[in-house]
């Protein structure tokens, strides 16, 4: 540690070279329980899998049991069936994997298991072939911006068709009822900034975002208005972008975390370690996502920046540990 200075008033008198001989044995026994920990988390991994017979829903299940593993606090009456099959000296570690301290070696866990059996339900939709009668068509209200944002948004979709509404809540039924693919919704502009009465329209109607696009307002200067185009997802599967942005443009994740479990700390961290990044976050209004006890803080619209980060085992994470939350989308802008 050449960077250490060893002229600091408080180390006179002491023995730099010990401290830096001390410092080098804790660094050494870092890397060993670093090794360590990755040798449980392999076995763990490899015995999931068996017991799994490679189905990614039973692997899931076994996900979500393992969670319930007592902590070292609690009573241990009985022994979770897995770690039956989990070498005695790895125990402890499983076990305190479990608890909420345990939150990177879980992520190590999830990223092993996409490593060795990819979790093939990331790529789905959840959405049945549609007739030819309704792919393609879009809904939305007439005007101005919103012709503009048609355009924009239009060109990504395949043999696209508009559909004129009277309204906004139109659009979405046209969407909900089986009419259209998708439908544009207005999300935010830089005079009001998010617009929470569409977010409630995102909510009820089970719609997911695919593609932003952001549109100047000639008459105002400096004032610009986000749409989104819609459609809906199948409940349990994951969004996927109506397009891959460009090489260097960023594609985004927006979903809504209620409080509870996780901790929006662990949230933040679990996206950290997947090599996401915040973009930001916005307090919903409890009236705008259903919630009516007095006492329940207020959601959060969460956006990261997902670009080159490892989305599946974020996806994981979310599945497992942060079911409460809703996602709403996965996009790039256009």
């Amino acid at each position: 540690m050449p960077f250490l200075n060893t002229d600091i008033p408080e180390l006179k008198g002491f023995d730099t070279g010990l401290c830096l001989s001390n410092l080098e044995i804790l660094g050494a026994r870092q890397d060993r329980v670093s090794e360590s920990v990755l040798a449980v988390l392999s076995e763990l991994c490899d015995a999931i899998i068996r017991d799994a017979g490679a189905d990614p829903d039973t692997v899931d299940s076994i996900l979500l049991s393992l969670q319930s593993i007592p902590d070292e606090d609690s009573e241990r009456n009985a022994v979770h069936p897995l770690l039956d099959r989990i070498s005695p000296v790895n125990r402890e570690a499983v076990i305190k994997m479990s608890a909420r301290s345990g939150l990177y070696a879980r992520l190590l866990l999830y990223a092993m298991l996409e490593e060795r059996m990819p979790h093939e339900a990331s790529a789905k939709t959840g959405l049945s072939p549609l007739p030819q009668t309704i792919r393609g068509r879009i809904a939305y209200m007439p005007a101005a911006f919103a012709d503009k944002a048609y355009l924009r948004l239009s060109a990504f979709v395949e043999n696209p068709r508009a559909a004129a509404t009277a309204s906004f809540v139109d659009a979405c039924e046209e969407v909900r009822g089986g009419l259209c693919e998708y439908c544009i919704l207005p999300l935010e502009n830089t005079h009001s900034g998010k617009l929470t009465a569409f977010t409630r329209l995102i909510l009820r109607y089970n719609l997911q975002i695919t593609a932003v696009c952001d549109l100047e307002n000639a008459a105002a200067e400096g004032q610009i208005t986000r749409f989104a185009l819609l459609k809906t997802v199948s409940e349990g599967c994951f969004p996927a972008p109506l397009t891959s942005p460009p090489a260097g443009e960023p594609l985004y994740l927006e979903f809504i975390h209620r409080d509870g479990s996780p901790s929006l700390t662990d949230l933040l961290s679990a996206a950290e370690f997947c090599g996401m990044s915040l973009c930001r976050l916005d307090t919903l209004p409890r009236f705008d996502t259903g919630d009516e006890d007095p006492d329940m803080p207020p959601a959060l619209t969460c956006i990261l920046n997902v670009t080159g980060g490892d989305l599946p085992t974020f996806r994981r994470f979310l599945e497992l540990e942060a079911s409460e939350d809703t996602l709403i989308g996965l996009y790039g802008a256009v």
